[in-house]
C-alpha cells in the first residue's frame, strides 16, 4: 500500500515512508535517522546538534542520514533553545498506549525545542455521558501552547477545534471522519484487523467474535473493519460484534455475554488490549481455558499484552511511528505550513503470544451455556 498525504491515503510502508513535507517531498523523522545507523534518537539529535561528545565519524555519518531522509534540519534547534509547549489531548490516562505515544511525541519535538504536556480532557456532565474539558483547552490556548496533538477521538468535536482558536491541530489514532478537518496519523485499521482474521483462520478457527464498537468512532471502524475480514475469508454469517468500549470492565461484562448461550465462538478479537484483558476475566470466569478452549487478541500491543500473565496476541499500531509522524506535521504548521490537510495511515503488524497459539476446541468438548436472569 502507499501513503499519499491525502484524505484518501492508505497505509505506507513504516519502515520508510514518513509522509510528505510542507514542499511535497516525503520527509523522514528523528527516529528514522537514529534507526537507519542503529544508534539511539538521543545520540542522533546530539550529533545533528554538534555535540563535542559525538565523535566527529559519527557526526558526519548522522548528516549524511539526515539529509539522505530529508530529515527537517531547518526546524532542529540548539540545545538551550526552547520555543514553546505542545498540548497532547487525551481522553483517558489509563491506557498505556498513550505513553508509548506520548514518549515518541517528546523525542520528536526535542529536535526544535519543544516539550509536550499532556492534558485529560474527559469529563463528566449530567445531561452527557462524556463530553470534553473545553476549559481547559482554552485555557492552553491563554497560556500560549505551539499547538495540540489529540490522541484518539475527543467528543464534542466542533467545540474542541473553536476552543483551539485555530492553533495547529494534529490528530493521532483518530478515527477516519476527521480526515479533512485536520491533519492526520491514523493506525490502518482495516489492515490491523485483518492481520488478527488472517492468523485466528489459519489456525482453524470460524466462530470468531469481536468485542468492540461502541464508545467513539475508531470503535465503529475497528468493529468494521473486523466485519468486512470475516467476509472475506467467506465467514461473514460467523461474524459477530459484541458491544463494548476501550474498558476492561465493558469488556469482562461484554465476555461474559459472549460465553454463555449456545453458540460461543472459539476466538475473540478485541478493540483494544484493556478490553482483552476484561475478555480474559470473563473466560476465568466461566472456566473457559485459553487459549485451549477460547483464543483472544488484543489491539496496541501494550505492556498489558506483553506482561507474564496475559500473553496477549495483539496488533502492534508502531506506535513509534505514529507519534513522531503527528509531532512532525504539527511542526510544519507551526512553522507556517499552510498547505492542504494531510492524512497518513500507518501500516501495522500482529505480535502473536500465547493467547492464540491453539486452534478451535473440539466440537464435542464446546459447552452449552444457558442463561439465567
Amino acid at each position: 500500500m502507499s501513503s499519499d498525504a491525502t484524505p484518501s491515503a492508505e497505509s505506507s510502508d513504516p519502515a520508510v515512508d514518513a509522509g510528505p513535507s510542507a514542499d511535497g517531498q516525503d520527509r523522514g523523522t528523528l527516529r528514522d535517522v537514529a534507526n537507519s545507523l542503529g544508534i539511539s534518537s538521543a545520540v542522533a539529535l546530539r550529533a545533528l546538534r554538534g555535540s563535542g561528545e559525538i565523535k566527529p565519524l559519527m557526526a558526519s555519518r548522522v548528516q549524511e542520514a539526515a539529509e539522505r531522509l530529508r530529515f527537517p534540519l531547518e526546524e532542529l534547534s540548539e540545545e538551550t533553545e526552547h520555543r514553546g509547549v505542545v498540548a497532547v489531548l487525551v481522553n483517558t490516562m489509563r491506557n498505556t498506549w498513550i505513553s508509548d505515544l506520548v514518549r515518541s511525541i517528546r523525542i520528536e519535538l526535542a529536535a526544535t525545542g519543544r516539550t509536550a504536556v499532556v492534558v485529560p480532557t474527559r469529563r463528566r456532565l449530567p445531561e452527557y455521558p462524556v463530553a470534553a474539558d473545553t476549559d481547559a483547552i482554552e485555557d492552553l490556548v491563554r497560556l500560549g501552547v505551539d499547538g495540540f496533538l489529540m490522541i484518539s477521538d475527543l467528543a464534542d468535536m466542533d467545540r474542541v477545534l473553536e476552543s483551539a482558536s485555530g492553533r495547529p491541530f494534529v490528530g493521532i489514532g483518530c478515527s477516519q471522519s476527521f480526515t479533512g478537518r485536520f491533519d492526520t496519523v491514523r493506525i490502518d485499521d482495516v489492515a490491523g484487523q485483518g492481520l488478527l482474521v488472517d492468523h485466528l483462520v489459519s489456525l482453524g478457527h470460524r466462530e470468531i467474535a469481536h468485542v468492540g464498537g461502541v464508545g467513539a468512532a475508531v470503535a465503529r471502524e475497528r468493529a468494521d473493519a473486523f466485519r468486512a475480514a470475516m467476509e472475506r475469508h467467506g465467514l461473514g454469517e460467523h461474524a459477530r460484534v459484541e458491544p463494548g468500549d476501550f474498558t476492561e470492565q465493558v469488556g469482562q461484562t461484554a465476555g461474559s455475554m459472549l460465553l454463555r448461550g449456545s453458540k460461543v465462538p472459539t476466538a475473540v478479537t478485541c478493540a483494544n488490549d484493556v478490553t482483552a484483558v476484561g475478555v480474559l476475566s470473563a473466560a476465568r470466569d466461566a472456566g473457559f481455558s485459553v487459549p485451549e478452549q477460547l483464543a483472544v487478541a488484543g489491539y496496541g500491543n501494550t505492556s498489558l499484552a506483553s506482561s507474564g500473565v496475559s500473553q496477549l496476541t495483539s496488533v502492534d499500531p508502531n506506535s513509534e511511528r505514529l507519534g513522531a509522524l503527528a509531532a512532525q506535521f504539527l511542526v510544519e504548521r507551526v512553522s507556517g505550513h499552510e498547505g492542504a490537510t494531510r492524512d497518513v495511515a500507518v501500516a501495522p503488524s500482529i505480535v502473536v503470544r500465547r493467547s492464540t497459539s491453539a486452534g478451535p476446541r473440539p466440537e464435542s468438548t464446546q459447552r452449552k451455556r444457558i442463561s439465567v436472569d
